[in-house]
């Protein structure tokens, strides 16, 4: 995930959406990757805390809690762009992907269509690749992996250049600077339409598009 966000652009390996990212890896899950919503809501409490500007969760459970709504709305309110995977049940968007205030994320394939694992619902905004994608891996390797967690980082490091980006007329309330809603609103309008024209519950708005995002 880290290497699909912000690769450095140095002629190996690979390279990220965006390689002058500042990457903050917040740990909330074991080994394993599994683990609980009090330590994902410690994350995004010690995110918003710190003046994180966009936070990738590849993570996703299928219970509503209304503390970890909370948490996010919290994090949303403080300015904090929150992306998260779809999930890879091939059924409902899991949770935080389905609050209103996160861009869900649903995986594509090479062909643009939409991978057979991918979540899907009225709750997904964007699509990203998320089938056989190389990354940076543990230790100095490298690996392909395929999922919504895949296809979320995409997502997240597209958000990032936006914030990097001049706002113009995107600053709805004036303040000067990017906001969540802004943030998101930008990525919707330059995704590239795929399926169905305009919204619909595969891709949402589109496939993400970095380079039209920061025109």
């Amino acid at each position: 995930m880290a290497g699909i966000a912000a690769a450095l652009n140095n002629s190996l390996g690979v390279v990220g959406a965006g390689p002058n990212i500042d990457l903050y890896a917040i740990k909330v899950l074991n080994r394993n990757g599994s683990g609980f919503l009090s330590d994902v809501i410690e994350g995004i409490q010690w995110a918003t805390a710190n003046g994180i500007k966009v936070a990738n969760m590849s993570l996703g459970s299928t219970s509503n809690v209304q503390s970890f709504h909370d948490a996010v709305i919290a994090a949303y309110n403080a300015g904090v762009t929150i992306v998260a995977a779809a999930g890879n049940s091939g059924g409902a968007v899991s949770f935080p992907a389905a609050y209103p205030e996160v861009i869900a994320v649903s995986a594509t394939d090479i062909n643009n269509n939409l991978a057979s694992f991918s979540s899907r619902g009225p709750e997904i905004d964007l699509a990203a690749p998320g089938v056989s994608i190389l990354s940076t891996y543990k230790g100095t390797s490298y690996a392909t992996l395929s999922g919504t967690s895949m296809a979320s980082p995409h997502v997240a490091g597209s958000a990032a250049l936006v914030i990097n980006s001049p706002i113009g007329a995107y600053d709805v309330n004036l303040n000067g600077k990017w906001d969540p809603a802004e943030v998101k609103q930008k990525l919707r309008d330059k995704a590239v339409d795929l399926g169905t024209t305009g919204f619909d519950n595969l891709f949402g708005w589109g496939l993400v598009n970095a380079f039209s995002a920061i025109q």
